[in-house]
């Protein structure tokens, strides 16, 4: 089981690569840019797992999780806030456009409503018997309407279309043998990672062995519902934020995704949360490549249905 300064070390180490390829594909700026985000993103890695401990506060309330962060995310708005008016046509003023201001609002919500969220559990036993399988599906339904309705909402408003956030699959016929070889080298990895107990705490989301009602059949409901939450997670994240995004920040729509996509992971083991920059990063970079967030939802589908299958397995 890696350290926390291990992981950071890793993650650092990650990061420094990914900076050289922006550096050599988009120039010195731009690679800087991403970088600066990427260093946000870790200080608050760290904040939250060595500093404030994120189990202190991630079930309190909505304010105080956002109080947590408000300076290392103050830091991150206010960077995209000057990549935005680098990029906009109102040169001279201190202006953006309503839509650039609205694109910025769900940038840094997003996070924080889907945080709190998560974290409610409107189910109790005296309710219903199997209280973990009820509250699962009320996370998962939770976090597709969140996932899906502000990027239509979006789109409604600003006149784009909903397809374009990345639902293309015109990159089938020359990538599309690559994209298929992530789900084998994922999973060699997932189960590597899933012998950590700090994983098999956490995962399954859903504690079948636990509820009074439990049954393998609601295992692969879950499942199901767990799959459809991470294919609207791709959807909003390497679609909506960057598609719509790169009109406002133009490439730096990625590490600004990447900064948002990292801060959802809080109170997840540290080393998921500290790799979730790093794959945000990654994902963003060939979503943006291949115009679709096809390698994005065979990666997460991976994950997430490997790392409860090994789990399982091991237990």
């Amino acid at each position: 089981m890696l350290a926390a300064w291990q992981v950071m070390v890793i993650a650092i180490a990650a990061v420094a690569a990914i900076t050289a390829w922006v550096w050599r594909a988009h120039g010195r700026r731009t690679a800087l840019a991403m970088l600066a985000f990427a260093a946000v993103a870790l200080t608050c890695v760290w904040i939250s797992y060595e500093v404030a401990p994120v189990e202190a506060w991630r079930r309190g309330s909505l304010a105080r999780s956002l109080a947590v962060f408000a300076l290392p995310g103050a830091a991150a708005m206010g960077l995209a806030i000057a990549l935005a008016l680098r990029g906009s046509t109102s040169r001279g003023r201190l202006l953006l456009p309503w839509r650039a201001w609205l694109y910025l609002a769900c940038l840094w919500a997003s996070p924080a409503l889907l945080l709190w969220a998560s974290q409610l559990a409107p189910f109790t036993s005296a309710d219903v018997g199997d209280v973990s399988f009820a509250n699962s599906l009320w996370w998962a339904g939770t976090s597709i309407s969140v996932y899906v309705a502000i990027p239509v909402l979006y789109a409604v408003t600003v006149r784009q279309r909903v397809r374009s956030y990345g639902l293309s699959l015109g990159f089938v016929k020359s990538e599309g043998i690559l994209i298929a070889l992530i789900a084998p080298v994922m999973l060699v990895v997932v189960w590597l990672v899933s012998a950590d107990e700090r994983f098999q705490v956490v995962y399954p989301f859903y504690d079948y062995e636990s509820g009074v009602d439990s049954t393998f059949v609601k295992l692969l409901v879950f499942e199901a519902a767990y799959g459809a939450t991470f294919i609207a997670l791709e959807f909003f994240f390497r679609g909506f934020l960057v598609f719509a995004g790169i009109p406002i920040l133009g490439v730096h729509a990625v590490p600004a995704m990447a900064f948002a996509y990292c801060l959802l992971h809080l109170g997840k083991p540290m080393p998921e949360c500290a790799s979730s920059l790093i794959g945000g990063l990654v994902l963003g970079y060939v979503a943006l490549q291949l115009r679709s967030i096809a390698a994005g939802v065979v990666t997460h589908l991976t994950i997430a249905w490997g790392m409860d299958a090994f789990v399982i397995s091991r237990a």
